[in-house]
């Protein structure tokens, strides 16, 4: 018999307060694990012009407009332009990656935004991790102009997980249930204003104590990654909308962080945040998420439960990671998953992340070797179905799918 605890049917719910939503997500516990780090610096550092440049001029002694791109020629076949940030440079590509990457013909060209696309190309692939309205108009400017570009990943979709309400409703829909294991969402409360209100509004959508406290919105600013607990109904007055409040679960302390890059799908352990005697809750207010430190952050070697440390299935992996990148049409993506603690095969996608941190990924340097390679394999078949809906703009291309 699965052990599930289900909502309580037939109770009286009070209505909420103005300026909190409950979240139309399927009602389970959630955890929030403090994997943030990752993503503050990087998205909050400015992006100028790349100061390893020169680092990466070195693979090449002419422009990449004189390059010959035939796939048969001896040289480089693939020229990947990337507009990331200094952080996200140094911990995505090192040395050894750009190693593997030129033995096969992939060279790597910083992007400089305050150039036109136009000057510095021609790309096979623009990889970015940016967002904002001009950059946008930048990207689908230079599409508009070459169809047949790869953008790793179209900006509309990466909106979607600037949201951390409408991040796991794609999870939701899902409805993932087979006899490998069940994968669920977090019970959440989205508040918009009125702090005041919090406590009655906790109290209507029945959510139990202590909760995890998220901004809402993702916009890579060190404030969005700010993470907390609340342990008890008088902290919650002194929260700080617009957020999303969801329940914490006991997981046994370690996340699953699986790493999607195209087809390929990689999962490591990590240490994440203990479990909480929820008994002992009352008086300790709202209490910051303690900062997991790289290098204990993973878990892979470490002396665990078996119960806990074990793997989700791999089946289950996968076929999560196809649908969400159908859904959210990303190619490049982490989701991160915890086990309820004392069952099994029940599962919680806590967070979505757009371009994490690979570097941290074990093998990344070939994996992402590869998956460029595959990209230049399908170019021609997508270019010529690019050519009948160059109209409809950067989406119908961004939105395609690798096999």
């Amino acid at each position: 018999m699965r052990l599930e605890s289900e909502p309580l049917k037939n109770s009286p719910r009070a209505p909420l307060p103005s300026g909190c939503v409950q979240n139309p997500l399927k009602p389970h516990q959630n955890l929030e694990l403090e994997n943030e780090r990752e993503k503050e610096g990087e998205e909050k550092d400015s992006i100028q012009e790349d100061p390893l440049r020169e680092r990466n001029e070195h693979l090449v002694t002419e422009n990449p407009s004189s390059i010959n791109m035939s796939s048969g020629s001896p040289g480089h076949k693939i020229v990947v332009g990337y507009a990331l940030t200094s952080k996200k440079i140094k911990s995505f590509l090192q040395p050894h990656f750009e190693g593997i990457a030129r033995k096969k013909g992939i060279l790597f060209v910083a992007i400089d935004r305050n150039r036109s696309l136009e000057e510095q190309g021609p790309f096979d692939v623009v990889l970015h991790k940016l967002s904002g309205k001009d950059w946008r108009q930048i990207l689908e400017d230079y599409w508009q102009m070459h169809p047949e570009v790869t953008i790793l990943d179209p900006p509309d979709a990466i909106q979607h997980l600037y949201n951390r309400q409408s991040m796991l409703q794609y999870v939701a829909d899902l409805n993932m249930s087979d006899a490998e294991g069940k994968i669920g969402v977090p019970k959440q409360l989205v508040v918009t204003k009125d702090p005041s209100s919090i406590p009655a509004a906790v109290t209507g959508t029945g959510l139990n104590l202590p909760l995890v406290v998220k901004p809402l919105v993702v916009d890579g600013t060190a404030k969005s990654h700010e993470l907390s607990l609340a342990y008890d109904e008088l902290s919650l007055s002194q929260l700080e909308p617009p957020l999303v409040l969801q329940e914490f679960v006991n997981h046994g302390g370690v996340l699953f962080k699986v790493y999607i890059v195209g087809p390929t799908v990689t999962v490591v352990r990590r240490f994440s945040l203990p479990d909480v005697d929820k008994r002992n809750c009352k008086g300790h207010g709202v209490i910051p998420f303690p900062r997991v430190s790289s290098a204990a952050a993973s878990a892979d070697n470490a002396d665990l439960d078996p119960c806990v440390a074990e793997l989700p299935p791999q089946p289950l992996l996968e076929r999560l990671a196809k649908e969400l990148q159908h859904r959210l049409g990303l190619r490049l993506f982490n989701i991160d998953i915890i086990r309820q603690q004392g069952i099994r095969d029940r599962y919680y996608v806590i967070d979505i992340n757009y371009f994490p941190g690979y570097g941290k990924m074990p093998g990344y340097e070939q994996v992402f070797t590869d998956f460029l390679l595959s990209l230049r394999r399908t170019t021609t078949k997508d270019h010529t179905r690019s050519k009948h809906s160059r109209d409809s703009g950067i989406q119908d291309k961004a939105y395609q799918i690798s096999s």
